[in-house]
Order: structure tokens, then sequence, then C-alpha cells
């Protein structure tokens, strides 16, 4: 009988419960303890490198950018419509609301435009916040283990260049096996954890901003709507 093979992804509580710094170290010290079988170094290496390779080349939290520029364009066309409108119909005042229910047209148009700008405002800044870069490491050495880091330029910059150089030196000169590609694939994996996890990050800080968007978008048809009835139901006052 056909056994199903070992799943890589486990289901769990995943960002609704976010892993501490103690567990990623448990995860480190896994991999530290870990010896891959002598010849089998440069399969591991590969396969941890593909998987790192696919998580970076991962695009999904770049729709909300791409949303962004699709809404940049509206914004602008609806900013020149409205300019256009407010040249022609000026906010109107409480006294002519009372004299004639009309006039309640463009202050819904006013409206509708000034939600739609806030949405968008806001929206921009959530993404802005959620891609900004980030570090994914804060220390070079691991206390414990007492290696230098191998990957990520933050942690790099803060290992001291010879040490960094005494590390490659030491796993290249190693007789028995290939342990310098085996320190990478092991740096491989882990990285490819922390860059899955900082993408999801950045994808549920963004999630509620692509919310508004969507919501701006009926704010913006409706400021459309409003304005043509505007047009038919109140004489243009002219430009000023």
């Amino acid at each position: 009988m056909l056994k199903s093979p070992t799943p890589l992804i486990v289901p769990g509580t995943g960002l609704a419960n976010p892993l501490g710094a103690s567990d990623k170290e448990s995860l480190v010290e896994l991999l530290h303890e870990w010896e891959i079988p002598q010849g089998r170094e440069r399969v591991v290496h590969d396969l941890a490198l593909a998987s790192l390779s696919q998580v970076k080349g991962s695009t999904e939290y770049d729709d909300a950018r791409a949303l962004l520029t699709i809404v940049a364009f509206l914004t602008a066309l609806a900013g020149a419509v409205f300019n256009r409108f407010s040249s022609t119909y000026e906010l109107p005042r409480w006294y002519e609301l009372a004299s004639n229910a009309r006039y309640l047209w463009p202050v819904l148009t006013y409206s509708m435009f000034g939600a739609y700008a806030v949405l968008v405002a806001m929206s921009a800044y959530v993404i802005f916040g959620a891609m900004k870069p980030t570090i994914f490491g804060e220390r070079g050495r691991n206390e414990r283990t007492g290696e230098s880091s191998m990957t990520f330029h933050a942690q790099l910059l803060d290992t001291h260049p010879r040490a960094w150089g005494e590390s490659l030196i030491e796993l290249t000169g190693h007789s028995t096996g290939d342990r310098l590609t085996a320190q990478y694939a092991k740096q491989y994996i882990l990285e490819t954890y922390l860059v899955a996890e900082k993408i999801a990050l950045k994808l549920k800080k963004a999630a509620p901003a692509v919310r508004w968007l969507q919501w701006s978008m009926l704010f913006l048809a409706g400021f459309i709507v409003s304005y043509g009835a505007t047009l038919i139901v109140l004489a243009p006052a002219g430009p000023k």
C-alpha cells in the first residue's frame, strides 16, 4: 500500500497566532542540530534555494500597489472633474438649502467626492506602511550556536567582515562533506520561512486598505451620478 508523502506545510493557526522570537529561535536550533547526510548537501541546497526563489518571486502583495496606480489615475481624472464642478457650483449655504431643496444635489456631490478622497488617502497610507522595506533580523550571530549570519543584508552588515570571511574559510576547508553547501541550504530554509512570514504580514496589513479602495469606487460612482443629477435639476451658476 502506498504511503502518502510527509507534507511540507502543516496547517496551523497561522497569522491568527503569530510566532514569537522563541518559536523562530527553535527553528534556528533545529537547523543547527540537523546534520545533512553526506552526499545530499547539493540536493538539499538546490531544493531550499528553489523554495526561497519561489517565495521571493511572490507578487501577490504587488497587486495592492498596482491597484494604487489605477486609483491614482482615477483620482487625477476625478479631481479634474471636481475642479470643473466646484467652479460651476459653489457649496450651498444653509439658507439656500432651506429655500430650494434642489441645492441638496451639489451638497451630495461635494460629500461624495470628499468621502472618496478621504478613503483613497487612508488606503494609500496603510498600503505604503505595509509595503515599506522591513529588516528581517536583528542579530548577526546566534547566541547559543555562535554561528555567523550567512544571509539577510541587515544581519550580514551586522556581522564583522573578518568573521564573515572566516566562516566561509572554515566551512570550505572542512575535509568531510560539503559543509559550505549544507550551511547555505540551512540558511535558505530559514530565510524561506522568514520571507514568507513577512509577505503574509504585509498582505494582512494591506487587506483593509484594499477593501477601503473598493468602497471608494462606490463613492466615486456616486459623485459621477450626483454630478449628472445636479446638472439636470440645477442651472449652472457660471464660472467664478
